[in-house]
């Protein structure tokens, strides 16, 4: 998960149907100024938090066992921030490409919840209002 060089791993016209998703590919940096382990075990699952400038990118992944993880936010510094959160759909257990892009306010402290479909995944975009 170090590479400085940032890809697509399909065909690029595949991105272009999604433009909320490559919209927030794009905003991801390619490198980091804090990087944090949040929760993982080798070969299960893993979530990290990393920092480059004010904004806050959290990822977690799981291996083909579904589950549910809690990533606490103590990280962030006082104050509120626009959350940006990918997370499996629905039915991503059948279909991987099933997502669901959700909005919200959070503050640091605060504790969410995470479902991770089968060989699933969540990303998180944290930014000071």
């Amino acid at each position: 998960f170090e590479v400085p060089l940032q890809m697509l791993s399909d065909n690029p016209t595949i991105y272009l149907r999604e433009h909320e998703c490559t919209d927030f590919i794009t905003k991801i940096p390619t490198t980091f100024d804090e990087s944090i382990p949040l929760d993982g075990q080798v070969a299960e699952y893993v979530a990290v938090a990393r920092r480059k400038g004010t904004v806050w990118f959290v990822g977690a992944m799981t291996n083909w066992t579904p589950r549910e993880m809690t990533i606490d936010l103590s990280f962030l510094s006082a104050g509120e921030y626009r959350a940006e959160v990918f997370q499996d759909g629905v039915n991503a257990d059948r279909d991987a490409t099933d997502y669901q892009k959700q909005v919200f306010t959070v503050q640091a402290g605060d504790k969410l919840k995470v479902k991770l479909m089968n060989g699933g995944g969540w990303a998180a975009r944290f930014e000071k209002k």
